[in-house]
């Protein structure tokens, strides 16, 4: 893939570099030169001095061959125009902006940007190792709306059948592992004492499902 990054700091220089060892062909776009130090030898990227909004450096980085934009700097407003402009005027099929404004990543998402809210996901990380110290999250999905929990089955359940935990739209059932082995529940399949449960939920609906554990 050919991907331009907006912005070189802790997050930007991150990403091209873990990019850039995939194989991927990649620019790294930021205003201050000394930023690039960040890249490190291992990178063989490109890099260019400059805006990300600027229509002449991003057509000099190759936006309108660009399988994806990645636009993030410390500024929410360089990072959803630069976004904008990728999306709207050069039509990249995959389009990221960091906003730290929660209110306003909602927003930009509803406008076909994915966004990423630092600020918002911190918060949802937080309230759930505060909250839900005993359930075993293995990952976070967007800005923690959805996780991915793993929970060994509580004597309550044993002999009942998976889909009973389900709720539409709130949680499901992923996936089972059973003596080492990991498989997709079928309709009818039954709990087992051991098992370990892989449930998608999301995260308003956790205390639901804490109800159906007995937790």
């Amino acid at each position: 893939m050919q991907i331009i990054i907006m912005g070189c700091g802790r997050v930007g220089s991150q990403l091209a570099n873990m990019l850039s060892i995939e194989g991927h062909r990649t620019t790294v776009i930021d205003r201050d030169p000394k930023s690039f130090n960040r890249l490190g030898k291992s990178y063989r990227g490109q890099t260019l001095i400059g805006f990300g909004y600027d229509k002449d450096i991003l057509e000099k980085a190759g936006i309108e061959n660009a399988d994806a934009f990645a636009a993030v700097t410390q500024g929410d407003n360089r990072n959803i125009v630069a976004a904008l402009i990728a999306k709207r005027e050069y039509k990249v099929p995959i389009v990221v902006a960091r906003i730290y404004d929660p209110v306003r990543a909602i927003v930009y998402n509803k406008l076909g940007i994915t966004t990423i809210s630092p600020t918002r996901w911190g918060a949802n990380k937080i309230k759930e190792l505060i909250s839900n110290s005993h359930i075993n999250t293995q990952a976070s999905l967007g800005n923690g709306e959805v996780e991915i929990i793993e929970i060994e089955v509580p004597h309550n359940l044993v002999g009942r059948a998976y889909e009973k935990i389900n709720v539409p739209g709130e949680i499901m059932v992923i996936a089972v592992t059973r003596l080492g082995r990991a498989f997709v529940p079928v309709a009818g399949s039954v709990l087992k004492e051991g098992d370990i449960i892989h449930v998608s939920v999301a995260s308003e609906s956790i205390p639901k499902l804490k109800g159906f554990l007995g937790i």
